[in-house]
């Protein structure tokens, strides 16, 4: 049996380093990579075929260089979950500090985020909502963000939860028109302005308030988004409120009027900041409560 039948050949690359371990002699493969029976694709990796490299080869051999932990990402890893065509150029991810020069053909990327690689056709992508953010942040247009976050909720990829999820955890240079999108795509959804309110008060370690808490009032029982009963004191979340019509607009005035003449203090938040401005809700809410935590888990 020849050294290459022992090797460990993926889609017939492999890396410099797991020849070596088999028994390949360092002048052998320098040899044949001169000869152009071998090609070395990324510094240490090498296919042996000697025709065009298939987009899948070049997947491999990144995969390969980037070593444990490595996903594909980006753009590359966009092409798996159907947010893009991608580009000619394969992106990388890998655990920081694994200082890997990127090549014309390579890019690597560095991240402390943590992430459960995806494994789609035998190959480790990161998962579908870390993929749209990482693409998002890499844009500057508003548009293309949009229609980014957009085409990855209609195929199901994702969930408003879990881009928030993985916006609150990104890196803040780029992160803005982002989040900005990410805003317009839930404030007028009071599903998801509630379950994301419910995530920040989590993270900062809040008193958990009743959720649509009831309350008597005058005109009837009448509902507060996040209510502290015991302090008096309840949280709305307004989503549309600059769009309601003015008879739309004086109703909800009447019944936040009603829950404050029970003696219930209503502190109202626009639902965009949510995502646009997670820190200052919180010292907000937390000041309004009467409590002193830190907000520094929000960026």
């Amino acid at each position: 049996m020849s050294t290459d039948d022992r090797a460990p050949w993926c889609d017939d690359v492999a890396t410099l380093q797991q020849l070596y371990a088999r028994g390949l002699v360092r002048q052998t493969a320098r040899r044949r990579i001169k000869r152009g029976a071998w090609r070395e694709l990324v510094p240490g990796v090498v296919v042996r075929t000697t025709g065009p490299v298939s987009r899948r080869q070049w997947l491999v051999a990144a995969l390969s260089y980037g070593g444990d932990g490595a996903a594909i990402s980006h753009d590359s890893a966009g092409e798996f979950w159907g947010f893009g065509t991608g580009r000619p150029t394969v992106h990388v991810t890998v655990p920081h500090g694994r200082h890997l020069r990127s090549t014309d053909t390579v890019r690597v990327h560095q991240s402390r985020r943590p992430f459960r690689p995806s494994h789609v056709e035998e190959i480790h992508v990161t998962p579908p909502a870390r993929t749209a953010v990482d693409m998002g942040l890499q844009l500057s247009s508003r548009d293309a963000v949009t229609a980014l976050f957009g085409r990855a909720l209609q195929k199901n990829r994702v969930t408003v939860e879990t881009l928030s999820q993985e916006l609150d955890i990104a890196p803040s240079r780029g992160s803005l028109i982002p989040r900005l999108v990410m805003a317009d795509l839930a404030a007028g959804s009071r599903a998801a302005s509630e379950s994301r309110l419910v995530q920040l008060i989590r993270t900062a370690g809040l008193p958990m308030p009743e959720f649509n808490g009831a309350v008597s009032t005058a005109l009837g029982t009448r509902y507060v988004d996040a209510l502290w009963r015991a302090l008096g004191k309840g949280v709305e979340i307004d989503g549309q409120a600059f769009h309601l019509d003015p008879a739309s607009w004086r109703a909800d005035l009447i019944r936040q009027n009603a829950i404050q003449t029970t003696g219930i203090v209503l502190l109202r938040i626009a639902a965009h900041r949510l995502w646009t401005e997670p820190a200052s809700v919180v010292e907000e809410i937390t000041a309004f409560l009467g409590l002193g935590l830190s907000t520094s888990r929000f960026p």
